[in-house]
């Protein structure tokens, strides 16, 4: 396997319809802009996309964990115990 593969691992296949005038339309709009349908159309959507900085209350947490305090589990099993999940629910 190339590392191309690799790289397309994480990926989905999206799909919709257009009708073949604005299909053509598209693809030429990507080739100006040198790119392949797919990233012409994410270029796009990528504006609303949510931002991967954490919010305050995950800031909290990670440097909670950092500096020791929290949580301790022994397990998996325990850490779900201690979540208030049920055994079944892991099992």
């Amino acid at each position: 396997m190339g590392a191309q593969s690799h790289a397309r691992d994480n990926k989905a296949k999206v799909t919709f319809d257009c009708t073949q005038d604005e299909r053509i339309y598209i693809k030429m709009l990507a080739a100006k802009a040198h790119m392949n349908l797919g990233e012409f159309i994410l270029s796009y959507l990528r504006k609303d996309f949510p931002e991967k900085t954490p919010n305050k209350e995950t800031l909290e947490a990670m440097k909670e964990c950092e500096e020791g305090r929290g949580i301790k589990c022994d397990s998996i099993e325990d850490f779900w115990e201690k979540m208030g999940m049920k055994p079944s629910a892991y099992s």
